[in-house]
């Protein structure tokens, strides 16, 4: 998910069947989610093992191709048309968001969404393909010196910046770079605490699935999370600062779209409290089964005094044989 300090990275998978859930620990797994909703979001996580592993630490910045440069503003007002939310919407207010968005396209396994990592945070409409939501759970692992069985405890979520304050901070660095370590220009942020003893662990869990139609980035809760291509995807991008100004935000819809969204996707709380029934669980299965095979082992092993006194003369005959022709 070496030195006390080593860190793991595991990838873990939700689907949304509401019946057991397998085993969770340190091993490799892969990412299984069915949607649920046209946002496509599971209940109840699934977690099945794979042979997958993946060393990093943090998500990686989204590297997103442009599409064809001859997008004309025929194609984003076609692509406008394909969702609801935009039918009440001006001819002005359609030319003006036709000159801030853009059309971007993805491939599959790339990253698509991270918040906080580009200057100004879209909100991202899907026009195709299929997007997978990751969350990054940071987990401090310890042995107990009493009974020696392994326990985990969640680490604190680093709250991710805001536009305004990384706005600030980025122009204050353009204009006076000598000052920018100062704690007068820029606040210093609270170094994480590194574990004593132990080991810090990553895991990831895939906890929901965006297809077409579907919309993300509009605010939701995103710390350690990051939403990456499935197959080939292409988005509409529209400035989130833009949506979320009165003219565009009747019926205050995108905060009611925000809302929607955080109650459908678990909380880092509730997805480790699953991992940790997966982890009781994954113990209990495997004493069940030591259990009994130890109590219905084999107890008449065939020995070398049951072979037949014949066929061991016969054995002994044939190698006598092979050592004299050679």
């Amino acid at each position: 998910m070496q030195a006390d300090s080593q860190q793991r990275n595991t990838r873990h998978t939700f689907s949304a069947t509401e019946g057991h859930v397998g085993t969770l620990l340190s091993d490799p797994f892969q990412i299984q989610s069915v949607a649920a909703h046209r946002s496509g979001f599971s209940d109840r996580p699934v977690f099945r093992p794979s042979g997958r592993s993946e060393q990093t630490s943090s998500f990686a910045e989204p590297k997103a191709r442009l599409a064809p440069p001859k997008l004309t503003t025929t194609d984003l007002l076609d692509a406008l048309a394909r969702f609801t939310y935009f039918d009440r919407w001006s001819d002005e207010q359609r030319r003006d968001c036709c000159h801030r968005a853009q059309i971007r396209q993805f491939d599959p396994d790339q990253t698509v969404f991270v918040e906080g990592q580009a200057p100004v945070n879209y909100a991202h409409f899907m026009l195709s393909g299929e997007c997978g939501l990751l969350q990054c759970l940071r987990l401090h692992r310890r042995r107990d010196r009493r009974t020696g069985t392994v326990r985990y405890r969640l680490t604190r979520a680093q709250p991710t910046e805001d536009e305004i304050t990384r706005f600030h901070r980025r122009r204050a660095q353009a204009t006076d770079p000598e000052q920018v370590g100062s704690s007068a220009t820029v606040p210093a942020e609270p170094r994480p605490r590194k574990p004593l003893d132990g080991r810090l662990e990553y895991h990831f869990v895939d906890i929901a699935t965006y297809s077409r139609g579907s919309v993300f980035g509009v605010g939701e809760h995103m710390v350690d999370r990051a939403v990456f291509a499935r197959t080939a995807v292409q988005c509409l991008l529209i400035p989130r600062y833009w949506l979320l100004e009165k003219p565009q935000n009747r019926g205050n819809i995108w905060n009611r779209i925000r809302i929607f969204l955080e109650q459908r996707q678990p909380s880092r709380d509730r997805l480790f409290r699953w991992f940790l029934t997966e982890l009781l669980w994954h113990r209990y299965r495997h004493q069940l089964v030591d259990d009994f095979r130890l109590v219905h082992a084999p107890r008449h092993l065939p020995r070398l005094h049951d072979v037949p006194l014949v066929c061991r003369i016969e054995e002994c005959d044939v190698q006598q044989q092979q050592r004299d022709t050679d």
